[in-house]
Formats: structure tokens, sequence, C-alpha cells
């Protein structure tokens, strides 16, 4: 009975220990910088050791959650409690992050955002990301006398560390004015990330400096920016570019023996590749050139990019009836996504010209997307000529709602894949948020008896063979 008394005394005085305030001091700051300012500022009270340990911050969020208590928006107490918040973290070594989301007013306050960015600079910050909106100014409109200039100076020559060097890698803007200058760039020159949103460039010059001053880079994002026609990279480091609805842009030239993945969404412009890695490609096929029976950019990437092995498409045309003519042979091709909008129901013959126009394509993954319906039995639809396809073993259909346009889809490859070992048909829909990143939705559900219709199907047109998933 002792024994037993002095183990559960020992379990006792184990549980009452405080381990966490054991852990490394550079650990805590790194736990602390999680939290939302306030909270952090109250684990002072804890013991000694945490009375000062919120002011060693490794990131540095100043947003309205962190620094506007209630409802309270005005831009000058916004502008106030960062001043003071940063006045009690001052002695603060090391940054790993500074993130600025908030209104600002009309030039007011850019000021003090610049001083925040000498600060995080002083500090080697290595990630800085600034969400910028002005008062009453709509998201999108451009008006350069009063959009915040980012402080090329301060990142690169006037406020760089004590050894002189940046060690900026990862930078994020939206809504302000960049424009680097031929003497103020050596900031850039350790980025491996950019990503610009809603960003003024000012003149293409300013664009060309930018990315010639970016050693480093791997990840490029344009994402409706302005003041460029023709964006040209040259860059032997590059490893993914986004180019997103970039209205004023008319030409987009690679010259890059390192680029992997290309996204491009926006309207016709004339490509210019000249990128032997270049193998992951997604676009949407402007609605306008599938008037004109072009489908463009898709009828010109087999000469474009021949060697391209995976390729997403969104398109909402009727692509069966603009694709009328024999497709161009894509043959390296091995992955394909095409995100599939349709108001009445699917057209099916745009799938057989697919499997004709791709012949080594292993995986095809069908995310619909089918509105005003109009359905019909399956035996009225015509089935497009038997096309055999050798090599496709992988089919993934998403967004099914059990229209009969949907399930011909299902049933043509499954007759058609003499290769296939599996296929997968979900309604719930996907979107594709960019960089290879999906929403899923969860709010499609069939009924059972609509899974019954469905299964019932597809089971008698699968060959033992096939594993069919239907979720």
């Amino acid at each position: 009975m002792k024994n037993q008394h002095r183990n559960k005394q020992r379990v006792f005085e184990s549980n009452q220990q405080d381990y966490i305030s054991k852990l490394p001091n550079s650990i805590l700051c790194n736990i602390l910088s999680f939290l939302k300012v306030k909270e952090a500022v109250k684990t002072s009270v804890l013991s000694s050791k945490w009375r000062h340990t919120y002011a060693n911050p490794t990131n540095l969020v100043l947003d309205a959650d962190n620094m506007l208590k209630g409802e309270y928006t005005d831009p000058n107490i916004f502008l106030r409690n960062v001043n003071q918040y940063l006045s009690r973290v001052k002695n603060v070594q090391k940054i790993d992050k500074l993130k600025v989301c908030s209104t600002f007013s009309h030039n007011n306050g850019y000021t003090d955002l610049d001083e925040w960015i000498r600060f995080a600079t002083k500090r080697n910050v290595e990630e800085v990301d600034l969400c910028l909106l002005e008062e009453n100014q709509p998201i999108g409109t451009s008006n350069y006398g009063t959009l915040y200039v980012f402080p090329c100076d301060i990142v690169g020559n006037e406020g760089a560390s004590a050894s002189g060097k940046s060690f900026l890698k990862c930078l994020r803007l939206a809504h302000c004015v960049l424009a680097p200058h031929k003497y103020h760039n050596s900031g850039f020159s350790k980025l491996t990330t950019l990503e610009l949103l809603k960003v003024d460039l000012k003149a293409e010059v300013h664009v060309h400096i930018l990315l010639s001053s970016c050693n480093n880079l791997e990840w490029l994002a344009f994402s409706k920016c302005y003041k460029f026609e023709c964006l040209k990279i040259e860059h032997q480091k590059l490893k993914y570019l986004n180019v997103n609805l970039c209205a004023q842009l008319k030409a987009l030239v690679i010259h890059s023996t390192s680029l992997e993945t290309l996204e491009y969404k926006g309207c016709r412009i004339k490509f210019e590749f000249v990128a032997p890695r270049l193998k992951t490609f997604f676009s949407r096929v402007s609605d306008s050139t599938a008037c004109h029976r072009e489908v463009w950019p898709f009828f010109s990437l087999s000469v474009d990019l021949p060697q391209m092995e995976s390729l997403m498409l969104e398109c909402s045309c009727q692509m069966g009836e603009v694709m009328t003519n024999r497709l161009p042979t894509f043959p390296s091709l091995r992955h394909l996504e095409v995100i599939k909008v349709a108001v009445k129901r699917q057209d099916l013959r745009w799938v057989a010209k697919i499997l004709n126009a791709c012949p080594m394509l292993g995986r095809l993954e069908l995310h619909l997307r089918t509105y005003v319906c109009i359905d019909e039995e399956l035996r009225e639809i015509n089935f497009p000529p038997r096309c055999l396809h050798n090599h496709l073993k992988e089919v993934t259909i998403t967004g099914v709602r059990g229209h009969s346009s949907e399930i011909a889809i299902a049933i043509y490859l499954l007759n058609n894949a003499i290769a296939l070992e599996k296929m997968t048909v979900d309604p719930r829909g996907r979107n594709y948020l960019g960089n290879g990143k999906w929403y899923h939705s969860e709010a499609e559900n069939w009924s059972t008896e609509v899974r019954q219709k469905i299964h019932k199907h597809l089971e008698q047109q699968a060959s033992s063979a096939v594993e069919l998933l239907i979720k």
C-alpha cells in the first residue's frame, strides 16, 4: 500500500511539472509568435521567465485583429498601436516574418509603414507580406498619386542589416506600387518567392530591373497587375510562373531552362516559349476564340510545347461543336485535367477527340459543372465512334449529378480505354485555386436513387479488371 501511495504521489508531482517553461527561450518565442499579440502579452504574468518573452516575437503580424480592440477601425488608432507595440519589442534580434494587413487613408501612415519595414529589415526579416487598401477606393482601381510605393531602397541599401546583406526570401505585395530602381535593388538578391496582386508596376523597364535583380527566384506570380504589355522572363532558376488576369498584357515571352510549370488566365495574348523543361501548363480556354473555332491556347500548345506532360484546361464553351477538325497530337501528354462548365448538358464528342489527340495519356480527370441540365434517356444519346486507347489507366470524374450526359461520358471511357484500371465517380465538385491547390465542395451529395442509377449503368459496362469507385 505504501509503494502504491508513493507511485501515485510521483505521478501527481510529475503532472504538476511546468515542462513548457523549461523549453529554450527561442522555442518559447516561436510558440508565442503564433498567438495574437494580446494573448501573447497575457503570458507575461505566468512567471518571471515569461515576463519579457512576448517582447521577442519571431513574427510581426500587424492587422486589425492584433492591433485594434473591438470594432475600432480608425486608421490613426491602428498606427498608434503598432508604433507602441514595436517600441516594446525593439530589443528583438531576429524577425522571420512581417505581415501588414490594413486600410490606409490617402497617404496617411505611409511614413510609418516605411519605418515598420525598416524595423524588420534591420532584424534580417526573411518574409514580407503587405496587403494594403486605401480607404473608399475600390479594388482594381489605380491612382498612382495615392498608392503606397514599396521602399526598395530600404530593403536594398539604406535599411539593410549590419552585415550589409539582405535576408529577404519571400515578398508578397497587394495594392501598391513596385518600381525598383537599378541602383536600389540589392534587397531582392535572395528572393525565392515573389507574389504580386493588383500591383502598379509603372513601366516595363521596372519589371525588367526587378526580375534581373532576383537571381534566386523560383516562384513568381502576377495577378491583376498593370502598366506592362510585354512580360519577358529570362531566368535560369525560376520553376513556377503564374500570370492571372493582367488586362493590359499582350505578350508573354519565356526564355528559361529551369521553368517547369506555367499557369495563365486571361485574354488571348502572344506566347513565345524557349523553355525545354516546361512540362506542366494550366490555362482557361478563351470563349471568344472558341467562337471562331480556334480554342486558344489549346490548339497551339502541341507546337509550342511538344514536351508537355501535364495539362489542365478550364472551359465553358461547347468543345464538341468547336472541335470539328482533327486535333493536333500531344505526343508527350501523360496527365490531362479538364474543368468543364456546361449550362444544359455535358457534351460527349470532345472526349472522343481528346483520346485520339493524346495517345500516351495515362491519367484523365474531368471536373464537371452542369447547371440547368436538360436530361434525357441514355438510349437517346448519340455516342461518337469508338476510339480505343491503349495507355489510359486512371479516370476521375467529379461534380457528377447523375444526368445522362455525365453518365454517357463515363460509359464511353469504360468502353474505349482498354487498359483502364480504375475509375472514380464523385458528386462533389472541385474548384481550382491555383498552384496545384483545389477546393473540394462538401455540399453536393447523391440520393440513394441517383447513386443506384449511376452504379447500375457503369457496372454493366465495366470489365472485371476495372476498379469502379462510386463515392
